[in-house]
């Protein structure tokens, strides 16, 4: 990958013979109304990206333009931008004025671009400076608190490659049984108007991001858009030639990463734990474990300082290392496998370029991230490369082509499943890192780490886009667009056989890791399953083809006459996508050398293809009279290939409002109170959702399946599944917005205000399926019969200003806030566990706890009321939960654990990030520039169901940190007492582990995300007459995070859904960078 950046970089030195025509000196000065110089302001030759400068300290500038009649552009912020023709042979004095509200800033919408002050929707226009001002990774990152209502949270850790998740304005319904009924709520993203990923983008080739939220600015997308689109456009080339390099080098270090407690007291909980709930101690050689961490031998124990010895002799005369329970070490194994500091880096490199006819920008970027893992290789390397180029044909046409190709790879052990970090925690830390032999222990995960075998990933995606757009006549144009994608990933996943040697010398194969080895049943979706060691290895080969096109014509025609300002657009848009997968796998490998020689009569094979496509017609009418009375309707229609060809089409108007007091004459009384800008504004409309989780909602479906029991000859027998009932009435969900937004500019605008009010209703979701008797004897489909209701606000804020010459600064800030409902869903059962009519999304249901029982005694006396033993063991005593009566029923219990039956059962929380928020500030001194960025979330309930919370779940799942040593204890156990505890006594059962109020977490948290400063060197200290620009800087990310959330990372706990429940991830970063920007 390395080698094909340095033909990049070669390529771009290569094609600047660009010719150039004859280039003259300018010199000039920029000052304010008041007479004060303006340091930092920007001058640039208008129509050549990158020919450019800013004032030194005094105002003063030296531009080096070509052309024959050159303008210079100069803006700042806060200030009118004004267009200067260059005066030749003597200086330039350039005064800029105040803007007291930037209107005309062109916002980018649906298939064109509206100015500020005439936007009707909750359309939000990204400051790129989120992007620019600190060294990220993704654009997705970039975004995190910068829009409001646009939520992105990483539940799933910090592995390199990770990506993050987001939506706006709230989620749907997911896919509760896993059969693909389920509805998506993924906010449509396209680059420059293609489907596209986000995390895939270079934010150094970002021009623009437009985030649109409701109805009336998505539904010219129609039904690709009902929860809101993300629109980029990527940076084009201008006039002129400049070449721009950046780059940075990070060291990261991980950020709340659990510590497993010291031999002893780990001993001692997981005794305690077996005695508490019935059973005995469990590790018996207290001595042994005290005399290795003291550093003191033991005459009677031969080798103590290894913390292992051999067993005595089978009947066979064989020897085998002692049992893990048996050691006596003091192993950290976080701190084994984890280094303390990881690095990457980052290189970005650019072009642009052109003339009057023909412009260009040409970017490449190589991104290394390199994970945590002392003994084995994690990482993640991508390669983008990214050129858009400009042709003007006539004076009636222009064509523009953009080209996007994006390699990555992402490799890693075959060991770092999902089950990775549960395993991780469960190594007991009596365990020694190396045996007398000098092996690593067979139980740690360190041989199959090293020598296990590795998982490969490769993405390939390849972009054309071509558009080519004509004017007949002025402000009448016609636009034609034809956009593919082409992606080609593959993988490979291979396990080894690792070996260990047994203390007599003989060399065991340990034998494939656990949940790795083939499962004879592969998936829907191609995957293959698996279960425990089967002994053997395992090799398995994916490869994966995805066709993506979109063809849109369209033309629009504007008309401004005396007040009168008309534009109409009418379109038509298609759009297809086909994926095919294959894989193959097998689990009697030959050799691990060479993987692909086999001799496994049952091998897994599957195939699948899949495929979908919409056709459209849209159209768009704005009006607005003076700038005061605005409007817009919208309309979209849909046929979807994903329905019947009866239901196929959906028909999805809307309609915006707005008005702007700002403009009415009874309001200019109030400009001279600091009014700038008053516009209120409302929306409503509906679009249609066809984003089901499966392409073939009305087609019966037949699975084959090998049979590992059945063999025909050479060859495993298959099994042919018969097709489930299907319905013929799935149809479109109808996605209803309502909108309500306020905007307000004050004191030259240098205050900006925006509002929202906003309820989405969604329709005719797909629900579940009518209840039918059980002797029916099959699954019944799922029908369009549910309904959400989506209701939240959204606020945002920003102050900027100047102070002096030399000192400027500026403050943002977002605060939003949403809950949905299920407003229907028939659902017999009501199982608490499911979806049911008027759920809240994300509402956590369990037991309130009245206290800890401080003896054996209390706990006997408050069973003789409330009987507990219907959660769980009946061995109940002092330092166990005494839970809350809340029903009729003087025992506690969960009922049936339905909304009619739910017994003492409450709903105690909510997981649903609420209050979700962030601010920046920034301020420019000189030449030193510093900015900082707080995000974060007012309210969040999490309850982990995991060991990794409770320390202890179950006799083997153990995982004990320093935290759940806060547990019950009498006043005569070796650790003294602890009767005021947090965690209840720790048992090996459920019985204190239910779900209940006193364990829920309080996941809320304020993280400063970052700080950066700054510096960039002034003309004079640049190579004359080749650096026009040289900016170095200091980053840090993650640097401090205020929670009350026990252990986990509040970005970073995972998910129940995760194997063997949440707390089980990646660990987060805390990253430090430098790095340098320099245009030439």
């Amino acid at each position: 990958m390395r080698s094909r950046l340095i033909i990049f970089v070669i390529c771009l030195f290569v094609l600047n013979g660009i010719g150039y025509a004859q280039s003259i000196k300018v010199t000039g000065q920029v000052i304010d109304e008041q007479n004060m110089e303006m340091p930092g302001v920007s001058v640039a030759l208008k129509g050549a990206s990158g020919v450019g400068t800013i004032t030194d300290l005094d105002g003063n500038f030296t531009l080096m333009v070509t052309g024959t009649k050159p303008v210079l552009e100069i803006s700042f912020i806060g200030y009118k931008k004004q267009d200067v023709a260059v005066t030749k042979g003597k200086p330039m004095r350039i005064v800029l004025h105040e803007d007291a509200q930037q209107l005309d800033e062109v916002v980018i919408v649906g298939f064109g671009s509206q100015k500020k002050e005439n936007l009707t929707g909750a359309v939000k226009s990204v400051d790129t400076k989120v992007l620019s001002s600190r060294p990220i990774t993704s654009v997705v990152d970039g975004l995190q608190g910068a829009v409001a209502g646009l939520n992105i949270t990483n539940d799933m850790g910090g592995a390199p490659g990770q990506k993050m998740q987001f939506n706006i304005r709230g989620v749907g319904l997911e896919d509760i049984d896993k059969d693909g009924s389920g509805s998506a709520a993924t906010p449509l993203v396209l680059i420059d108007g293609m489907e596209g990923d986000l995390s895939t983008i270079n934010p150094n080739d970002v021009e623009s991001i437009s985030v649109l939220k409701d109805a009336a600015a998505a539904s010219i997308y129609g039904s690709r858009a009902p929860y809101g689109v993300v629109l980029v456009t990527l940076k084009k080339g201008e006039r002129g030639f400049s070449m721009s390099y950046s780059g940075n080098v990070r060291i990261s270090q991980p950020i709340n990463t659990p510590h497993t407690v010291d031999s002893y007291r780990y001993a001692l909980a997981v005794n305690d734990a077996f005695s508490n709930s019935g059973g005995s101690s469990q590790i018996n050689n207290l001595n042994l474990i005290q005399a290795y961490m003291n550093g003191t031998s033991l005459p009677d124990v031969e080798n103590l300082n290894w913390g292992i010895k051999s067993q005595e002799p089978d009947k066979d005369g064989n020897l085998y290392w002692i049992g893990d329970q048996q050691c006596w070490a003091n192993t950290d194994w976080y701190d084994v496998h984890l280094k303390k500091s990881t690095y990457s880096q980052e290189h970005n490199l650019s072009m642009s370029g052109g003339s009057d006819k023909f412009n260009y920008f040409i970017s490449g970027r190589y991104l290394n991230q390199n994970g945590l893992f002392r003994y084995s290789d994690d990482k993640y390397e991508t390669f983008s490369l990214n050129g858009n180029f400009t042709m003007k044909i006539n004076k009636y046409i222009t064509a523009y082509w953009t080209t996007r190709m994006v390699l990555d790879q992402n490799s890693k052990p075959s060991i770092m499943n999902d089950l990775f970090f549960h395993n991780l925690g469960r190594i007991y830390p009596l365990v020694p890192l190396t045996l007398p032999n000098g092996e690593f222990h067979s139980s740690s995960l360190i041989n199959a780490l090293q020598n296990g075998g590795d998982q490969i990933a490769n993405g390939k995606s390849f972009s054309n886009q071509g558009k080519v757009v004509i004017e007949p006549i002025k402000d009448w144009k016609i636009y034609a667009d034809f956009s593919s994608r082409i992606e080609s990933p593959n993988d490979t996943r291979q396990f080894k056989k690792i070996y260990y040697t047994q203390p007599d010398g003989r060399v065991q194969a340990a034998g494939v890791m656990k949940d790795v080895a083939v499962k004879h049943e592969v998936k829907e979706n191609g995957s293959f399953t698996v279960q425990p060691a089967s002994g053997e290895s395992y090799y398995e080969v994916g490869n994966g083809h995805v066709n993506y096109w979109n063809f849109s014509v369209r033309t629009d025609y504007e008309k401004k006459w005396n007040d009168h300002y008309l534009k109409v657009l009418v379109g038509t848009q298609s759009e297809y996508y086909s994926t095919s997968t294959s894989r193959v796998g097998c689990s009697v490998v030959v050799s691990d050398d060479h993987p692909w020689i086999v001799n496994d009569p049952t091998n897994l094979t599957s195939e699948s293809k899949s495929e979908w496509a919409t056709l459209g017609v849209f159209s768009r009418i704005n009006y607005s009279y003076a700038n005061r009375y605005l409007v817009e309707v919208d309309f979209r229609g849909d046929g979807a290939s994903r329905f019947p060809s009866d239901k196929r089409w959906g028909f999805f108007p809307s309609f915006s409002a707005g008005w702007n007091m700002a403009e009415e004459p009874f309001f200019s009384n109030l400009r001279n109170w600091g009014w700038d800008m008053f516009k209120i504004r409302g929306s409503y409309g509906t679009l249609g959702n066809q984003n089901t989780n499966s392409n073939y909602p009305y087609f019966q479906k037949m699975y084959t399946q090998p049979m590992s029991d059945y063999v025909f000859g050479e060859s495993a027998g298959v099994k042919l599944s018969a097709p489930a009932p299907f319905t013929t009435n799935i149809s479109w969900e109808t996605v209803q917005h309502i909108n309500l937004g306020l905007d307000l500019a004050m004191f030259a605008g240098r205050l900006n205000f925006t509002g929202e009010l906003y309820e989405r209703k969604t329709k005719n979701l797909v629900g579940p399926a009518l209840p039918v008797p059980a002797v029916y004897g099959a699954n019944v489909p799922k029908t369009n019969n549910a309904e959400l209701r989506t209701r939240g606000w959204e606020l945002e804020v920003r102050w900027a200003d100047r102070i002096n010459k030399d000192l400027s600064y500026e403050i943002s800030g977002t605060l939003s806030d949403f809950k949905s409902v299920i407003t229907k869903y028939d659902s017999p059962d009501k199982k608490l566990s499911g979806y049911y009519s008027g759920k809240v999304l994300g509402d956590i249901w369990g037991l309130k706890v009245l206290g800890i029982a401080q003896s054996d005694k209390e706990m006997d006396e408050y069973r003789a009321i409330h009987d507990q033993d219907k959660l769980g063991n009946s061995t109940w005593g002092g330092g166990d939960f005494m839970y809350a009566n809340l029903d009729d029923d003087p025992a506690i219990s969960k009922g049936a654990e339905t909304v009619d039956s739910h017994g003492d059962l409450s709903v105690i929380g909510n997981s649903t990030p609420r209050f979700s928020y962030g601010f920046r500030g920034s301020v420019t001194y000189k030449s030193f520039d510093l900015s900082c960025f707080f995000q974060g979330v007012g309210k969040r309930d999490i309850f982990i169901d995991s060991s990794t919370f409770f320390g202890i779940t179950a006799p083997y799942q153990r995982t004990i940190y320093e935290e759940h040593m806060d547990y019950f204890r009498y006043a005569d156990h070796p650790l003294g007492a602890n009767k005021d505890a947090y965690y209840a006594r720790i048992r090996t059962d459920r019985n204190n582990t239910q779900c209940n109020d006193r364990y829920l977490q309080d996941a809320s948290y304020l993280r400063l995300k970052n700080v950066t400063i700054g510096y960039t060197l002034p003309q004079i200290s640049r190579l004359k007459g080749l650096i026009k620009k040289l900016r170095i800087y200091a980053s840090g990310e993650n640097l401090l995070t205020f929670t009350n959330l026990l252990i986990f990372d509040p970005e970073a706990f995972g998910s129940d859904a995760q194997a063997y429940g949440g707390g089980k991830t990646y660990p987060m970063y805390r990253t430090f960078s430098i790095g340098l920007n320099v245009m030439f």
